[in-house]
């Protein structure tokens, strides 16, 4: 028995009893073959069960062609905003995201890809058309890597609606941040002196017509003494809380950071799964000089606890810069050639501890996933790098051991 109805073919085999097959072709010209089993019991059973496939392909077709029409201005002008299903979602999931993350997408999504791309469809959008619009955009590649992951999200949850069948390829641009460079020992020895009144007078604010008081200076003093001895970043030192210090221990708990509004909250890229946060040993000159401040500092009404405040609340992050500023200019510390801002103080401590501690050690005290980035912040004064490798000098003398080049003679 053979019975043909539309694309479809049944077909009979005696294989161990009577088998009822059925095949088609797909456009590329591939056989498939499936069995019909009790459905296909007669002519007019199996007649019946081709009908309804070729029914149900039509209404499959109709609804993807349906799919494929919607725009992307249609499927995601809602995403990223205040109980959007997809975010529940991804939080059933464990994706939590930030809510200066969601604003975040959601500016790159209602600033540059609704207007550019809303109109479009889904099968419409190739990594050419998008690389070529974010290369007319004056934006840096790590901001244009940002606008292209909020894309990707986007067409993640069409995908996965049935809208595309595979995402596009996008490649990611290259960064092109610089690295900051470090401060040398010397220079450090002269900004974080531990008498209290040289600490004062490196890190005072340049006199003008508000007096301020020397504890605010030996504040910022002592601390960017504990950034760079603990290799913080500026939303962390400035997060900083008694709670957090261990004096028994001689270090810090690192969990929770300064966010771009001004508030305290998780660590940089932390998940409810993994929360970022860390342990870091410090100094014992830094400990002492943090100890000092702990029984001067003022107390925060509206962040009670915060060891470092400013006008009763978290050090703002451009006056950090202004005031790190402060005592490099005092110094005559060239800050602007040498590319030296807030963030060098953890390249620094990064650079200067990687020929002291292990590498896991290191990366769990700055709280780096990869050897990678160890690697990038790691920017030795090559001077001072070359006198740390001098307790590997009996292993360097063993070259010529055994070996050892004879003489030309005359």
């Amino acid at each position: 028995m053979v019975i043909t109805v539309g694309k479809y073919h049944i077909f009979e085999r005696e294989r161990r009893g009577r088998t009822v097959y059925y095949y088609w072709f797909e456009e590329a010209g591939k056989r498939i073959q499936k069995a019909c089993g009790y459905k296909c019991e007669n002519k007019r059973s199996a007649v019946a069960f081709l009908e309804q496939l070729l029914k149900d392909d039509l209404t499959n077709a109709k609804q993807k062609a349906a799919l494929s029409s919607i725009t992307i201005k249609d499927f995601a002008k809602d995403m990223f905003t205040e109980g959007a299903p997809h975010l529940a979602r991804w939080a059933a999931k464990g994706k939590i995201l930030k809510s200066t993350t969601i604003t975040q997408h959601r500016q790159h999504l209602t600033g540059y890809i609704l207007p550019r791309f809303g109109h479009r469809r889904f099968t419409e959008i190739t990594p050419t058309l998008v690389e070529d619009f974010l290369l007319e955009q004056r934006l840096s590649n790590s901001c244009r890597n940002t606008i292209l992951y909020t894309l990707k999200l986007v067409m993640r949850e069409a995908r996965r609606d049935g809208i595309i069948e595979m995402l596009p390829e996008f490649e990611p641009f290259k960064r092109n941040c610089k690295r900051q460079d470090t401060l040398s020992g010397e220079e450090l020895t002269a900004l974080f002196p531990y008498d209290e009144k040289e600490l004062i007078d490196i890190w005072k604010r340049p006199d003008d017509m508000r007096k301020e008081q020397p504890e605010i200076a030996l504040m910022f003093g002592t601390l960017f003494c504990v950034t760079v001895s603990a290799g913080l970043r500026s939303g962390e030192i400035r997060a900083l809380h008694r709670d957090q210090i261990s004096i028994a221990n001689s270090g810090l708990v690192i969990d929770r950071a300064v966010d771009d509004r001004g508030e305290i909250g998780p660590l940089k890229k932390a998940t409810e799964e993994d929360p970022r946060s860390r342990a870091v040993i410090i100094p014992e000159i830094t400990l002492k000089m943090l100890e000092r401040w702990l029984k001067r500092m003022p107390e925060s009404s509206g962040y009670p606890g915060l060891v470092f405040s400013y006008h009763g609340k978290p050090v703002a992050n451009y006056y950090i810069l202004d005031r790190f500023r402060f005592g490099l200019d005092k110094l005559g510390i060239d800050h602007e050639k040498r590319r030296l801002t807030v963030h060098c103080l953890r390249y620094t401590y990064n650079t200067r501890m990687r020929t002291l501690l292990s590498e896991q050690v290191l990366r769990e005290f700055v709280g780096h996933r990869s050897v990678a980035m160890t690697d990038h912040y790691d920017n030795p004064i090559l001077l001072e790098r070359l006198a740390a490798y001098q307790n590997v000098r009996p292993s360097v003398e063993q070259f010529w051991r055994g070996n050892r080049p004879v003489k030309a003679q005359t």
